[in-house]
């Protein structure tokens, strides 16, 4: 069985419906990124998931760039990922903690496409006064914001990939 159909599906619509998005519908999502690999099985993702009617919503809304947060306004949720750095394992610092955040990450996409859901992933935020909002210690730090919802848009047909020849060297 591959996922792979499921994979190509998925894209980062700038439009959403306003639909709410409460977290019992994509609690699955959340549960395919804890099933992801990690080094020491450390899990070193945090999320926070705030739908679109909970009182903190506007507030979220406040942290996007204003270009970002002009489309993101009419999303159903929106889920911060944070990479935890401090490892478990030793209470040292973790060289792989944003890789494997990354990988929860991947996961949690593939389910959140298989839901028949989207979602479009930013940068483009304040990531200092977030910390603070959230009174994240300084070994968990906000990797991405993540709007979630329901779309009409469609994906560009011709969305570019870079053949598997460059990407792999064999």
């Amino acid at each position: 069985m591959s996922v792979l159909t499921t994979i190509k599906k998925r894209f980062s619509p700038y439009s959403f419906d306003k639909t709410n998005v409460g977290f019992e519908d994509i609690e699955s999502a959340f549960e395919a990124a804890r099933w992801a690999p990690s080094g020491y099985n450390n899990q070193p993702w945090r999320f926070v998931y705030i739908s679109r009617d909970h009182q903190n919503f506007e507030k979220m809304l406040s942290f996007p760039v204003e270009a970002n947060s002009k489309w993101m306004k009419d999303c159903g949720g929106i889920a911060v990922v944070l990479a935890k750095t401090q490892s478990d394992f030793n209470g040292q610092l973790d060289p792989s903690a944003q890789y494997c955040c990354g990988l929860a990450v991947g996961q949690m996409l593939v389910e959140i496409s298989a839901l028949g859901l989207h979602s479009h992933q930013i940068g483009g935020f304040d990531r200092t006064k977030l910390s603070a909002f959230l009174e994240l210690p300084e070994y968990i730090i906000p990797m991405a914001m993540m709007a979630v919802g329901r779309t009409s848009e469609e994906p560009q047909q011709n969305r570019k990939r870079e053949p598997l020849e460059v990407l792999v060297l064999r």
